[in-house]
C-alpha cells in the first residue's frame, strides 16, 4: 500500500471541498492510505480521524506573521519525514508548501497551479506569478484544471512538457436538484476585475425584468460598479461572508447562474452550478468552454458582447418549464459525469501511479 499526504493550507472552500472529497474516496481503497493536512479551521464538512491534521496556519498564500511560526512548520515537516509518504499532493497554493517540498524526504510532489497566467487588475497577480514560479522550481509535477493553458504554462515558467499533466477539477456531488423556476439570474464569487463586474452592470441594465441576485466580497477596485449596481431595482446584493449552506441555497434559488467573466482559466462556479443542477451562461473566455456543453449544460456567448449576453439570459428565461427542466437535468448530468468526485478518483490515482 502507498502513502499519499493531501495538502492545503487554503481557506477557500472551493479548495477544501476538493480534497477533503478525494480524501473521504481514497480512504475508501485498499491500494492507497491517504493522509489530509490542511487548515485548522476549514469552513466545509470534514471527516476527522487520527489521519486528518489539522494546523493554525497562515490563511493566504501571501506573507503574514503566522508564516514565520518556525517551530510549528518543523513539527509539521519532521511528522511528514516520519511517515515516509510516497507521495504528497499539494491542491492551492501556500508559502509553506515550498520547504515542505524541499525538506519532507524522497517524497514525489504535485502542485495545482490554478492560475497559470494571473488576473491583471487583481491585487494578489505578484504574489501568484511569485509562487509559480518557486513551486514550477521545487515540485516534482505540475498540474493544470484545464489543458487550453498547458503549453502557457510551458513557455511562461520554462518547464519541461512531461512535468506538466492535466487533471479535470472534482466536487463532492449531491443529489440531483429540481428546478425553482423563479427567474432569477446569479452572479457568485469574490468581485475583482477579471470576473467582469463591469460587464454585469451593463447586463443588468439590459435586462431591467430579470432579478438578479450578486453575492461575493468585493475587491476595492471595483467598489465603485458595486454601488451603481446596489442602485439598479432588479438587483439584490450580499456582500457578506457566506456559509456552505448560505452558498448552497443561492445556487438553488436561482434559474441561471451566469459567468460574463473578461478572463479565466476555469470556473469552479460553473462546477457549483452543476452541482446544484442549475445551467450556466458565460463568455466563451480562457478555458470555461471546455466547461460548457454548448446548448445542453448552458450557453457560451462571444466574449465581451454583453448585447449578446442579455440577449441569451432573455432568451434562455423564455423556455418553457419542459425545455428548462431538461436542461437543468443535462447540466446536473455533464457536471456530474465531468466533475464528481466519485468519478475523479480513479483519474487521480491514476496520476500519482504514473509518476511512481
Amino acid at each position: 500500500m502507498k502513502k499519499v499526504l493531501l495538502v492545503t493550507f487554503s481557506d477557500n472552500a472551493d479548495h477544501q471541498d476538493t480534497l477533503f472529497g478525494m480524501y473521504e474516496e481514497l480512504r475508501k481503497r485498499s491500494d492507497w492510505d491517504a493522509y489530509l493536512l490542511c487548515i485548522k479551521t476549514p469552513k466545509v464538512e470534514l471527516q476527522q480521524s487520527d489521519h486528518t491534521w489539522l494546523v493554525d496556519c497562515p490563511e493566504r498564500p501571501g506573507v503574514t506573521k503566522k508564516t514565520f511560526n518556525l517551530p510549528l512548520l518543523l513539527s509539521i515537516i519532521h511528522r511528514i519525514r516520519r511517515e515516509h509518504f510516497d507521495t504528497i499532493y499539494f491542491e492551492s497554493l501556500h508559502t509553506w508548501n515550498l520547504p515542505i517540498m524541499m525538506m519532507s524526504g524522497k517524497a514525489k510532489t504535485y502542485q495545482v497551479i490554478h492560475e497559470v497566467i494571473p488576473h491583471e487588475g487583481d491585487s494578489q497577480v505578484k504574489m501568484v506569478d511569485l509562487m509559480n514560479k518557486a513551486v514550477v522550481k521545487f515540485a516534482d509535477t505540475i498540474v493544470l484544471r484545464n489543458k487550453t493553458y498547458i503549453q502557457d504554462m510551458i513557455d511562461r515558467y520554462g518547464i519541461g512538457a512531461e512535468r506538466v499533466k492535466y487533471l479535470e477539477l472534482w466536487r463532492r456531488y449531491p443529489d440531483y436538484t429540481a428546478p425553482v423556476h423563479n427567474g432569477r439570474a446569479l452572479f457568485f464569487g469574490r468581485i475583482n476585475p477579471y470576473k467582469g463586474a463591469d460587464n454585469l452592470l451593463e447586463i443588468v441594465r439590459l435586462c431591467p425584468d430579470i432579478q438578479f441576485d450578486v453575492i461575493g466580497r468585493v475587491d476595492p477596485q471595483m467598489q465603485d460598479v458595486v454601488d451603481q449596481l446596489a442602485k439598479e431595482k432588479n438587483v439584490k446584493l450580499n456582500n457578506d461572508y457566506v456559509s456552505d449552506a448560505e452558498m448552497r441555497a443561492a445556487f438553488i434559488n436561482c434559474d441561471w447562474a451566469i459567468v460574463p467573466y473578461n478572463s479565466a482559466s476555469q470556473s469552479g462556479i460553473i462546477i457549483d452550478a452543476y452541482k446544484y443542477s442549475r445551467p450556466v451562461i458565460a463568455f466563451a473566455v480562457g478555458a470555461i468552454p471546455e466547461q460548457v456543453d454548448d446548448a445542453k449544460s448552458g450557453y457560451l456567448v462571444e466574449a465581451g458582447d454583453n448585447q449578446k449576453f442579455a440577449a441569451k439570459l432573455k432568451e434562455a428565461m423564455q423556455l418553457s418549464a419542459e425545455q428548462y427542466d431538461a436542461m437543468s437535468r443535462d447540466a446536473y448530468q455533464y457536471g456530474s459525469k465531468k466533475y464528481a468526485t466519485s468519478g475523479a478518483v480513479e483519474r487521480f490515482v491514476k496520476l500519482l501511479n504514473d509518476k511512481i
